[in-house]
């Protein structure tokens, strides 16, 4: 009987022996399992800092490539990785092509189990690519269509003419600009002063699209336009046109209500007398300087905003994620 005990008492070794080994190979793997999950969530926290940097720098194209690596420096430092502070450098920066940025980021993540492989630390990697898009249709115009002219960025236009003899009148038409939203082809245009004073202060709730048509308010608006024009003026009065951007502004971004966009006409083609319609071929932004006379006059800028994606011509931009 001897062999018969002998035989039981070595396997009860080797069973021992694969228990122990099978337990080690289990916390083994649940320890990696461990360090690989905080590694994805690196990872993604990671990627939504170059995301925002993408997105913030690509906005800053606007004004220059330079001003573009600030933001996008800027705005991937105000997130996180394990509580870490995400470092973008300019050496982190690349431009594809003058509508297009491109961020990439690195962190190292300390590991906890794995150091019994002698693994201490891993590191993650991420990259965004944000561009620019022409704007061909979009919400909160004011009720003012511009005649288009090759306008360089920054020039003082008249937004809305106030005496049809007035020297800055360039197409001589007689029309003082004022608008009413919806397009004809997109609903009922509503006219009259009060809802005229409203966009200008708010902006239509409509959107409005190239190639839209525009029913034209024949009255002057004198009273409707200073007022509202003054409005504006108020909630942000410290903002100026520096000669790049807007600067000094209460408000972030392209946010202040002296920003405001409007839609485009062929100055060739002039409406007619009273009521009429004019066809819209692009959008603009202007920042609002004020009143001078019964004129409204604003630098001609360019702006990121929401919106319809488009060829048209627009001086509006939508920011996206291409990578």
């Amino acid at each position: 009987m001897n062999w018969l005990y002998n035989l039981l008492k070595g396997d009860r070794g080797n069973i021992i022996a694969f228990a122990a080994i099978g337990m080690m190979a289990i916390l083994l793997c649940a320890s990696i399992a461990i360090d690989m999950g905080s590694l994805l969530a690196a990872r993604n926290q990671l990627q939504a800092a170059v995301d925002a940097a993408a997105l913030a720098g690509a906005s800053g194209l606007l004004v220059s490539q330079n001003f573009a690596t600030q933001r996008a420096m800027f705005f991937g430092g105000q997130n996180t990785v394990h509580n870490q502070t995400v470092s973008i450098g300019s050496g982190d920066i690349t431009f594809p092509n003058s509508y297009c940025i491109r961020v990439m980021g690195s962190h190292t993540i300390p590991t906890y189990f794995m150091r019994i492989l002698g693994i201490e630390q891993l590191k993650v990697t991420a990259v965004a690519a944000a561009a620019m898009g022409n704007v061909n249709g979009t919400r909160d115009l004011r009720p003012w269509a511009v005649p288009y002219f090759d306008y360089g960025i920054g020039e003082l236009v008249t937004i809305k003419i106030g005496d049809p003899n007035d020297p800055n009148d360039l197409v001589g038409s007689g029309f003082f600009y004022p608008v009413d939203y919806p397009p004809i082809n997109r609903g009922d245009p509503i006219s009259g002063g009060s809802e005229y004073e409203s966009n200008i202060y708010n902006g239509t709730e409509s959107l409005v699209y190239t190639n839209d048509v525009l029913l034209v308010e024949p009255g002057n608006m004198v009273g409707p336009t200073s007022q509202g024009v003054r409005d504006l003026i108020a909630d942000d009065p410290g903002a100026y046109w520096n000669g790049q951007r807007v600067v000094n502004t209460e408000y972030p971004g392209y946010g202040s209500p002296r920003i405001v966009k409007v839609p485009l006409w062929d100055s060739r083609f002039p409406p007619e007398p009273g009521r009429n319609t004019l066809t819209v071929i692009g959008l603009a932004a202007f920042f609002l300087e004020g009143v001078q006379g019964r004129n409204v006059f604003g630098r001609f800028i360019e702006i990121t905003t929401s919106g319809t994606e488009g060829n048209d011509y627009s001086t509006l931009y939508k920011v996206k994620l291409i990578e």
